[in-house]
């Protein structure tokens, strides 16, 4: 088993507010509750600024400042991998020969160095990148913005055979993994469920009834999921819903306010968000691009105390079909909720579900950690 961790971190993890720091922080937690002693390493840009809370599960943290802005652009390596080079990250990686975790392949810049070649390296992936990117570029097809994205796309297609050299690639759905075994047939591919904070939340009284959409509202996807429920299911239920999550823009929130039967909160602490997912009566979960694995997904499903409507998007290369009332059409969300607005269901149920999740697979290490 391995005892001490190299993790390359793509962006601050702390706070866990939004999927990626989610996916980071609780796999950071349960290494170390497992004994792992790991050393992080962390790319700080925007507001991220360094975080006292990590000091409690790494015994050394490195920061670093991503390299943003346009010149980094004009290289053949993608934006996303050019902008966290850093001299420094390769110094200090070769301190000691121990094991580096390279989150994403964002963090890849050094993955394939002499330097390191003798090292045990393994990458988790948080999504077929090129693919993301193109779904990005699809929603504002004649800006620049897209063509950006567009560029960063075909850029990361080419990049992507750095991973050849990993010892082991770890990807976050059974999709990703069919894809990435097929393009990398000799190599140690494993399905790596996400991690989570699976922590029920203790002091909600009582299920209300109201739908609740979270996200991070900055995102393209997340806005335009937003905007479709205001469209076109808000207007047509008689109940409450709530949109929540980070930096929404003041178009939403115009749009918002409308609707008499829709509040949007914009960035709640950790524990409004849990009281929010675990009180409300359906987490509405909708997507229209079908990467990686929704992280709110899991989190509805097992702090929520209420159903979860899910489409095939949202639910795409997971196994938690079962435990979601899938929706697809608007027609089809509608009739959702109005049967199942009039139930509820048992603690017994509901215990059932968090025990599903876990026997899935989900917030486990071996993975990393048996590994020689």
């Amino acid at each position: 088993m391995i005892k001490n961790l190299h993790i390359v971190c793509l962006a601050q993890p702390y706070p866990p507010v939004y999927g990626g720091a989610v996916e980071m922080f609780y796999k950071i937690k349960t290494l170390h509750e497992a004994g792992v002693k790991l050393i992080l390493h962390v790319f700080l840009y925007g507001e991220n600024i360094e975080q006292e809370e990590l000091t409690k599960y790494a015994s050394k943290i490195y920061y670093y400042k991503r390299h943003v802005g346009f010149a980094n652009q004009m290289s053949l390596l993608p934006y996303m991998v050019k902008s966290r080079g850093n001299k420094e990250l390769l110094k200090n990686l070769c301190y000691d020969d121990s094991p580096i975790l390279f989150e994403g392949l964002h963090t890849c810049y050094y993955l394939q160095h002499p330097s390191l070649r003798n090292r045990i390296k393994i990458v988790r992936m948080h999504n077929i990148e090129h693919e993301f990117y193109r779904k990005l570029a699809s929603y504002n097809p004649w800006s620049w913005k897209s063509l950006f994205f567009r560029i960063e796309a075909w850029k990361l297609e080419r990049y992507e055979k750095v991973l050849k050299h990993a010892n082991r690639i770890l990807p976050i759905s059974a999709a990703d993994k069919a894809q990435l075994c097929q393009r990398y047939p000799d190599k140690d591919v494993r399905l790596m469920n996400c991690f989570f904070d699976a922590t029920p939340v203790s002091n909600v009284d009582e299920i209300r009834p109201f739908l609740l959409y979270h996200g991070n509202l900055s995102i393209a996807e997340n806005i335009r999921v937003a905007q479709f429920l205001i469209s076109e299911i808000a207007p047509h239920v008689k109940y409450d819903m709530v949109i929540a999550g980070l930096n929404p823009s003041k178009t939403l929130d115009r749009e918002v306010a409308k609707l008499p039967n829709v509040r949007l909160l914009a960035n709640p602490s950790k524990q409004q968000m849990d009281e929010l997912i675990a009180s409300a009566h359906v987490n509405l979960l909708i997507t229209f691009q079908h990467t990686g694995v929704k992280l709110k997904l899991l989190t509805s499903l097992y702090k929520g105390c209420g159903y979860v409507i899910a489409n095939d998007d949202m639910l795409y290369g997971t196994d938690l079909e079962p435990l979601c009332v899938k929706a697809n059409t608007t027609e089809e969300i509608l009739d959702a909720i109005d049967r199942i607005m009039p139930d509820s269901i048992s603690d017994e149920q509901l215990q059932s579900r968090r025990e599903r999740i876990i026997q899935l697979g989900y917030n486990k290490i071996d993975e990393i950690t048996e590994l020689n």
